[in-house]
Order: C-alpha cells, then sequence, then structure tokens
C-alpha cells in the first residue's frame, strides 16, 4: 500500500477537486498541495521497493520514480500557470486524475494493467477538459482524439492479452505477429506519423494547459510504457528472431523523426510548432529503440522525459502570447517574458548542450549512425530543420522588435520557462542522476531482450 500512496492520493484528489472544481480559490491550491505530497512520497520510497495491491505486483524502479518526481514537478507548474493566467475549473481533476493514472503506469509490474491504465489516463482528458460544445471543432478534436486511443487501446490490449494466454510453444511468427500488432497500437497513441492527423486538430482546437497535459505528461508516460511492457511481456526475444519486427519500429520513428521535423519547419503557428517538434522527437526515440542498444535505450528515454517538459513550458508561453497578442499574432511586445520562455523552451526542444537534453540527442544520433549511416543522416536532417522552426518562431515573436521592455501582467508563464530552463542546465552540468536511473532500465531491458 506504500508504493500506491500517491496515485491513489492523487486519485481521491480528483474526486475533491472536481467537487469544488468551480472554486477556484479552494481547488488550486488544494492541486497544488497534493501534488506537493504526492512528490514527497514518491521522493522518499527507496529503490526496488515492492508491494501488492488488488492481487497486482508492484515496484518502484530507478526510472519510475526518476519519471514520476518530473511528472509531478510539471504537474505542480501546469496548476500554477492555470490556477494564475488561464481560470478552467475542469483543469485541476483531470490534471490530478492524469498525474494518478501516470504514476500507476510507473508502479505497475502487469503488462496488461499498464496498458490498461495508459489508455484510461489518455481518454481522462476527452470528457472533462477537451470538449467544448459551443466550439464544434473542439468537438471534432476531441473525438478524432478518442477514436485514435480507442482503436489503439483495443488493439494494444488484445495483442497483450493473446500473448499472455497462448502457450510458449507456439510458431514464432505468431509472437512477431502480436509485436506488430503492439507496436502499430503505440504508435496510434503517440500520434507517431502516419497515425498523427489529429495532432493538428487538437494544437489548433484545444486549450494551451490541456495541451501541455497530453504532450507534456501524457505522452511521454505513454512512451515509457511502451518500453516497460516490451520488457515485462516477454516479447523482446520475438524480436531479435524476426528483423522485420525491428525494422517496423525502425521505420515508424524514422518516417515521424524526419516528417515531424519537416511539419515543424513550416508550422503555421506556435502551437502546433511545439506538437510537430515532440512528434519528431519520439520518432528519434523510436529510431534509438529499435536499435536494441544500451546507448539507443539510454537517449531515447532521456530525450522523450526531457522533450516533455520543454514542450509544456513552450505551450504554456504559447497560450500567454496568444491571449496577450489577440486578436493579432502573437508578438514579443506584448507578453516578452512568455516570449523568452518559448525560445529557451526551444533550446531543449532541439536537444542544444548544455541542457539536458543534449545527451539524450547525443546517443541517439551515434548509435544510429551506426546502426546505419542513412539513419544517423536522418535524425541529424530532422535536428537541423527543427532549429530552423525555432528559428522561425524568433523571427516571427521578435522580428518587429521590441521598442520598450515592459514585464506583462502575471508572467507566470515566463516564470514557469525560466524555472524549467533553470532545472534543465543544471541538469546538463551534472546529469549524472538523471541519466543513471535511466541506464539501470536499459540494463534490464538488455537482460529480457537477451534472457540467458
Amino acid at each position: 500500500m506504500i508504493i500506491a500512496a500517491a496515485p491513489l492520493i492523487l486519485a481521491a484528489a480528483a474526486c475533491f477537486a472536481f467537487a469544488f472544481r468551480k472554486r477556484l480559490n479552494v481547488v488550486g491550491p488544494f492541486s497544488l498541495m497534493t501534488i506537493l505530497a504526492a512528490f514527497t512520497l514518491v521522493a522518499a520510497m527507496p529503490a526496488d521497493l515492492t508491494g501488492a495491491l488488488l492481487d497486482l505486483e508492484l515496484r518502484v524502479t530507478d526510472l519510475g520514480r526518476l519519471a514520476s518526481l518530473v511528472i509531478l514537478a510539471t504537474l505542480f507548474l501546469l496548476v500554477i500557470d492555470v490556477w494564475l493566467d488561464e481560470p478552467a475549473y475542469n483543469f485541476f481533476p483531470t490534471a490530478l486524475a492524469v498525474g494518478a493514472t501516470a504514476l500507476g503506469v510507473l508502479v505497475v509490474t502487469a503488462p496488461l494493467a499498464i496498458f490498461g491504465l495508459l489508455v484510461l489516463g489518455l481518454l481522462v482528458p476527452v470528457g472533462s477538459f477537451t470538449f467544448q460544445i459551443q466550439r464544434n471543432r473542439s468537438v471534432e478534436a476531441a473525438s478524432r482524439h478518442f477514436s485514435f486511443v480507442a482503436l489503439g487501446g483495443c488493439l494494444g490490449l488484445g495483442a497483450l492479452a493473446l500473448s499472455a494466454s497462448l502457450p510458449h510453444e507456439q510458431p514464432a511468427n505468431t509472437f512477431v505477429l502480436l509485436v506488430v500488432v503492439l507496436v502499430v497500437a503505440f504508435a496510434l497513441l503517440l500520434a507517431a506519423i502516419p497515425f498523427h492527423t489529429h495532432a493538428a486538430l487538437l494544437a489548433s482546437e484545444v486549450p494551451a494547459a490541456a495541451l501541455a497535459l497530453y504532450f507534456g505528461v501524457l505522452v511521454p508516460t505513454t512512451f515509457i510504457a511502451f518500453a516497460e511492457i516490451l520488457t515485462l511481456s516477454g516479447l523482446l526475444p520475438a524480436i531479435v528472431q524476426v528483423v522485420k519486427v525491428q525494422d517496423l519500429l525502425h521505420g515508424i520513428g524514422l518516417v515521424s523523426a524526419v516528417g515531424g521535423a519537416f511539419l515543424a519547419s513550416g508550422a503555421p503557428d506556435l502551437r502546433r510548432l511545439v506538437v510537430y517538434s515532440v512528434i519528431s522527437n519520439l520518432g528519434s526515440a523510436l529510431v534509438g529503440m529499435a536499435t536494441l542498444s544500451g546507448p539507443g535505450i539510454i537517449g531515447a528515454l532521456a530525450s522523450v522525459i526531457v522533450t516533455g517538459v520543454s514542450a509544456s513550458g513552450q505551450l504554456l508561453a504559447a497560450g500567454t502570447l496568444e491571449r496577450r497578442s489577440a486578436p493579432d499574432r502573437p508578438t514579443a511586445r506584448r507578453a516578452p517574458m512568455a516570449a523568452l520562455a518559448f525560445v529557451v523552451g526551444g533550446f531543449a526542444m532541439i536537444g542544444a548542450p548544455p541542457l539536458l537534453g543534449f545527451p539524450g540527442r547525443f546517443f541517439m544520433e551515434l548509435i544510429a549512425y551506426q546502426f546505419a549511416p542513412v539513419t544517423g543522416a536522418a535524425l541529424v536532417v530532422a535536428t537541423l530543420l527543427l532549429i530552423v522552426g525555432q528559428l522561425r518562431a524568433v523571427v516571427a515573436l521578435f522580428g518587429a522588435g521590441v521598442e520598450r521592455w515592459a514585464i506583462e501582467p502575471r508572467p507566470v508563464a515566463g516564470m514557469i520557462g525560466a524555472a524549467i530552463f533553470v532545472a534543465l542546465l543544471v541538469g546538463g552540468i551534472q546529469p549524472a542522476g538523471f541519466l543513471g536511473p535511466i541506464a539501470a532500465f536499459a540494463d534490464e531491458f538488455l537482460k529480457a531482450l537477451r534472457p540467458l
């Protein structure tokens, strides 16, 4: 029960927050205190702590604790922004519920339970926050998102259920087919290209804080869950036996990396730039995982976690710039602090040194060159295209110049962006504490890949 304390507290708090969601002065501080209490509990838990809840085996891993702390810190910042700068009463119970499911995903050890909690977390924002009945396109965006998650969830649950029930004496091709279905299911959940069509509509119609909750918290959690399920399900040896499965993961990742970067380089607005950059980084991470190597796994997970944090900061800044500059295009003259936060968030998104995103991107591109020179070159091209997209955003924000620097009222997004930048800078200078837990998981992944 100690292991499950943090997610259970968040789940109970989500119910309370839903009941009092219209009283912002109550639900805002309450949500912050709950997230802080969960953060303290997770930080105090030792690694490799085990337990059980409802016949489910639970375990605290180094990677799970690291990801949980990052997720809780991100949720804390998102709640602050919504409470102080973008009041939306449905956001508070949604954020707490998402936090509960994300922490549950990171401690449960049964693949089916992990996937079930993940799908639940992905569907929570649809009904409670994304729908805005007065705006038809918002309903369309939520419907498309629900459809993609539901389809991916059905495919993934079916593949995992069959892999758990079939005898091990089955032909290798049977398990290979299940792995292929599982990879496609996660490609749907991650909005990987070509399954990304709903992402553009979400970026246009969903409030910035909701986008940050999805792409900054849920998408990194989904990628980590993918790696955990592959490790725990016993399907990894099938990937080694048949190279075509590895090629499928490599192909989806490469298309997402380059395609997402192309879309980001010509993105018509700030939100789409961030969303397509996330898709590109996820594609690069899938390529890193497809190498089935220690550096590839470490680089993929490290890049995904940093991408989620930097995307949250950029999306909050984009939302502030839109509100301050409306009805005109976002400009730094109306919100200079938010504009600076967006720019420095872009440094982290492209993995620029000395920020914490650099080691992960370096590992992925290095191992990609060893895997295949064309693959390594493609990831470098993707990085260059992301740089082009971020530079276009800088020109759009600061191209007209700023005659007089005046900090906008309530520069919440700017201060959050500064806090994220400082954290990534400190982590980039001393990355051992961040990369160590990820390396421990990579060791488990490789042992499951080639069992003795």
